[in-house]
C-alpha cells in the first residue's frame, strides 16, 4: 500500500514508524533546521583557552539528508567542555575548521558507521572538518559532505603557529529553526498641549508616552516605528526629536532613534507635519527589560530657535513595533 499504515500517533499495539517520526520533526520547524533558541549550541572557548571549545546547552533540528521531508531532533544536556578539540597549527599558515553537530543513521544512509551500541548509540556528535576553504559558513558548500545530516554551529579560523582557541578566531554560523515574533501597535494619548523649544533643553514632545507595552521574555530585537504630528504654532520650529523605550521616566541608554530633525519656518496652527521615528535597523533588548511592561516616550529640542510646537488632540499617535527572536 502506499500510505504508511500506522500514523502519527494511534497509541495502543501500534507500532510507528521513523520516517513518520521524522516527517513529524519537520513539519515541527516547516522544514528548516537550525537551533531551538538564540544561546542553543553556540560555541565558545573554553573557559581557560585552549586547543579546544565548548558548546553549551540546547537543541536543533538537522535535516535528514538522505530522504526528504525529514529531520532529525538533537540535544544537548549540559554544555561540552570535552568532545570538540581542534589542531594546532604550523608556522607556515593559518588554517579554518567547521565545527558540526552530526547524525549518523546507518538505517538509512549506508556510509554512515554504526555505534558501538545500537541501542543507546551514539549516532549524533559534535564534530570538526579541518581545512575548509577560508569563510566557508554552509557545509552545502563542500560537495564532499553534501548527503550528511549535520548542522553547522561555527568556524574557527587559527592562524599560524597557534593551538589556543580565542573568542576573536570565532565565527557563530548558526540560525534560529523557529524564530518568534510578535506585532504590536499601541495607541497614545495627545493632550493639544504645546511645548516652546529650547536650544539647551530636552522637552517632553507629544508629552505623553504610549505605556503598557510588554515585552516578550524571548525578545532579543525589535524594529520599532513611532508615527505622529507636529503643529507649528508660532516661530520658526528647527528642532531634534528622540524616541527612547524602557521602565516609566527612564530616558538614557535606551534611545531608540538618532536625532530625526524637524524644520519649518510656517507659523500658525493650519500647518501640520507628519513625524516618523524609525529605528535605524534593529534595536537590540536589553535583557533587562525583557519580560516587562515598559513605555516609549520622546522629546524635542530646539537647534537654534524658540519656536512654539503642538501635538493636536484629535491626531494620531501610536508605535508599530515588532518584537524578534535572533542569534545571541
Amino acid at each position: 500500500m502506499a500510505l504508511d499504515p500506522v500514523p502519527w500517533a494511534i497509541g495502543g499495539d501500534a507500532e510507528h514508524g521513523p520516517d513518520v517520526a521524522r516527517m513529524l520533526a519537520y513539519l515541527a520547524t516547516g522544514g528548516k533546521q537550525g537551533v531551538v533558541a538564540p544561546t542553543d549550541l553556540k560555541v565558545l572557548p573554553l573557559d581557560v583557552p585552549g586547543s579546544g571549545v565548548k558548546v553549551l546547552a540546547g537543541g536543533a533540528s538537522v535535516l535528514n539528508r538522505t530522504a526528504s521531508q525529514q529531520a532529525y531532533t538533537v540535544r544537548n544536556a549540559n554544555t561540552d567542555i570535552d568532545s570538540v578539540k581542534i589542531g594546532a597549527t604550523g608556522s607556515g599558515a593559518g588554517r579554518s575548521d567547521l565545527i558540526i553537530c552530526r547524525v549518523d543513521n546507518p538505517n538509512v544512509d549506508g556510509n554512515a558507521p554504526a555505534p558501538d551500541d545500537p541501542v543507546k548509540g551514539p549516532y549524533v556528535k559534535f564534530d570538526v572538518i579541518p581545512g575548509v576553504p577560508a569563510g566557508t559558513r554552509r557545509l552545502a558548500s563542500l560537495s564532499q559532505y553534501a548527503g550528511l545530516s549535520a548542522i553547522e554551529l561555527a568556524r574557527v579560523d587559527l592562524p599560524k603557529s597557534s593551538g589556543t582557541v580565542t573568542s576573536s578566531m570565532i565565527t557563530d554560523l548558526r540560525t534560529l529553526a523557529t524564530p518568534r515574533s510578535e506585532r504590536i501597535i499601541a495607541r497614545g494619548s495627545l493632550t493639544d498641549a504645546s511645548v516652546t523649544l529650547s536650544p539647551s533643553v530636552w522637552r517632553a514632545f507629544p508629552q505623553n508616552p504610549i505605556s503598557g507595552i510588554t515585552v516578550p521574555s524571548w525578545a532579543t530585537h525589535a524594529a520599532i516605528r513611532v508615527a505622529t504630528t507636529i503643529r507649528f504654532v508660532s516661530g520658526d520650529a528647527y528642532a531634534n526629536v528622540q524616541a527612547f523605550i524602557g521602565p516609566s521616566g527612564q530616558q538614557d541608554s535606551a534611545t531608540l532613534y538618532t536625532d530625526l530633525i524637524i524644520d519649518s519656518t510656517v507659523g500658525g496652527g493650519s500647518y501640520r507635519q507628519p513625524v516618523e521615528m524609525p529605528s535605524d535597523g534593529l534595536w537590540p533588548v536589553p535583557s533587562a527589560i525583557r519580560g516587562t511592561t515598559v513605555q516609549i516616550s520622546s522629546r524635542a529640542k530646539g537647534k537654534t530657535n524658540s519656536g512654539v510646537i503642538a501635538a493636536p488632540a484629535s491626531d494620531y499617535y501610536y508605535a508599530d513595533i515588532t518584537f524578534m527572536e535572533r542569534i545571541s
